[in-house]
């Protein structure tokens, strides 16, 4: 009885942010001026000539006008192995750049997935109501186990050091567009992609946003192979969504691209444009159709959404364990709703006055009293729940961060005294 108060109120306090959010979208602050990418810069990234690209995190997008600066995760396929002891070349890490300045840098990086130390859930709670979330994976890696591919060589010093990345599905959007729980009920207005960072970056732009850090150290089947694998989902996943909404856009921008951006149009944009189409097309989704999100990558505030798109990748990760033989007693799946068709009345909310979100309350309550997962919050009860976190004493073992207490890389005092 005590469970289903908890549900009841919680979904209340939904429906009642949505109305509360939905008054506040209603007047979004004016877009600013944007400028498109040059296509034959983007081609020399594409092919490996350059390895970083810097970005204007509020100018630069992309044809049809997404944010440059939240380019999805990559994968270079042609040079990288999912084999064992095989590496994986990445791109598009955020890493370096300067969020007050403006300034976003999406770097390269080999993944050694062999040094993978630990998988964890982050919770990264957006308000007093904790149980409203975003949701991410963090993977650490043992020195070497991840490294930036090219550093300056004329740079002295100690190299640029990796030493996790955070891998985070994102509502893809223009730049300074906020993000509307409301308008995200529709799967049509937002693009689902995923995003990765360095953890140093990750904390930072976090922590400038006022957000902390609940780590749950997940502990899945097969031990360090199962965050390995999780790793290769994740990253195949992630890598087949941008790649399917990337080509999306092309599609509908056409030629526009080549005579857009703001160098002159010269012989060799119009070939630069079919390369940088050509490779789109360069994907793996490991033989698993539950890793293919072709046809699925609009972003849903309940069903899509950073966390439950996390969750359903611990999810897959944990069944094709399984499949491999890899169970052990106590683990099982978390009952998540499926991510391919999302209920008309879900969707409705995004148009719906506060009399229509109060009358599709009731059938919010029975989604996630059916669904708890479908709560960012609750994903690391569930998590328990299902055996797939490390517990110490009984209890889950859980880390929080601040940035004006301990990080995951120390005391912060300590680590900004100069």
């Amino acid at each position: 009885m005590k469970w289903i108060l908890v549900i009841v109120l919680v979904a209340a306090g939904i429906v009642l942010l949505l109305r509360r959010r939905q008054r506040r979208d209603s007047a979004p602050p004016p877009a600013p001026e944007h400028r498109t990418v040059d296509v034959t810069d983007v081609a020399e990234y594409v092919e490996m000539e350059a390895t970083t690209y810097r970005v204007r995190t509020l100018r630069d997008v992309l044809p049809g006008g997404m944010s440059a600066a939240m380019a999805p995760v990559f994968v270079v396929w042609s040079r990288s192995s999912f084999a064992p002891g095989g590496s994986i070349i990445i791109r598009n890490l955020n890493h370096g750049g300067n969020p007050l300045s403006g300034v976003t840098v999406l770097r390269t990086a080999v993944l050694h997935p062999e040094k993978i130390v630990r998988a964890e859930y982050v919770k990264v709670p957006l308000s007093r109501h904790r149980s409203l979330s975003h949701g991410q994976l963090r993977f650490v890696f043992e020195p070497g186990g991840a490294e930036f591919v090219d550093e300056d060589a004329s740079a002295v010093g100690e190299p640029d050091s990796l030493d996790d990345i955070v891998l985070s599905w994102e509502a893809w959007r223009p730049p300074g567009t906020p993000y509307s729980i409301v308008k995200g009920m529709d799967p049509t207005v937002y693009e689902l992609t995923m995003r990765a960072y360095s953890g140093v970056q990750r904390f930072l732009e976090d922590a400038l946003q006022r957000r902390d850090w609940e780590v749950s150290t997940l502990a899945l089947p097969g031990g360090r192979e199962g965050a390995i694998e999780l790793l290769k989902v994740a990253l195949a996943m992630g890598d087949g969504a941008g790649r399917y909404a990337m080509s999306e856009m092309l599609e509908k921008t056409g030629g526009a691209w080549v005579t857009g951006g703001p160098r002159e149009s010269d012989g060799d944009a119009a070939a630069s444009w079919q390369l940088v189409e050509e490779k789109l097309q360069d994907t793996n989704s490991l033989g698993d159709a539950r890793i293919n999100l072709a046809g699925r990558t609009g972003y849903q505030t309940i069903v899509r959404s950073c966390a439950s798109m996390a969750l359903y990748q611990v999810d897959v990760t944990t069944a094709r364990l399984i499949e491999q033989g890899h169970a052990h007693d106590g683990v099982s799946l978390v009952k998540i709703a499926g991510i391919n068709e999302i209920p008309e009345w879900m969707t409705e909310l995004s148009k719906a006055n506060p009399a229509g979100l109060f009358l599709r309350g009731p059938k919010m309550i029975a989604f996630v009293h059916k669904y708890p997962s479908a709560i960012p919050g609750e994903i690391p009860k569930q998590l328990d729940r299902a055996g797939l976190l490390v517990r110490e004493g009984g209890k889950p073992v859980k880390r929080e961060f601040k940035i004006n207490g301990e990080t995951p890389w120390g005391p912060a005092s300590g680590l900004l005294t100069r």
